[in-house]
């Protein structure tokens, strides 16, 4: 294949946290990659699918990105160098407390 497609697709992913790490590099912007626990659809009794997930670090979203928060992210894939899933817009989940 002497060229490689660049393609962009849209996504939207809803799970958990399992862990953050700071200070990793993307598009040559400072970025927080966020590993997440994502229902199978088919079962949830089965094992959740894993994504990894780069947010563009602003200096304080990290600090709110606590693991087993659940959230929800609408981004896109970029495969320009590799697969990766750049979020566009973060909403954290809200989960009522248990007695």
């Amino acid at each position: 294949m002497a060229k490689q497609v660049k393609s962009h697709n849209e996504v939207m992913l809803v799970g958990r946290i399992i862990n953050r790490q700071k200070d990793i590099r993307c598009n040559n912007m400072k970025s927080i990659r966020v590993k997440l626990a994502l229902p199978n659809d088919l079962d949830y009794n089965l094992n959740p699918n894993i994504a990894f997930v780069y947010i563009y670090d602003d200096g304080e979203i990290f600090d709110k990105l606590k693991p087993n928060q659940a959230i929800a992210i609408n981004g896109h894939i970029e495969s320009n160098w590799g697969q990766r899933v750049i979020a566009d817009v973060i909403s954290l989940i809200k989960e009522p407390r248990r007695a």
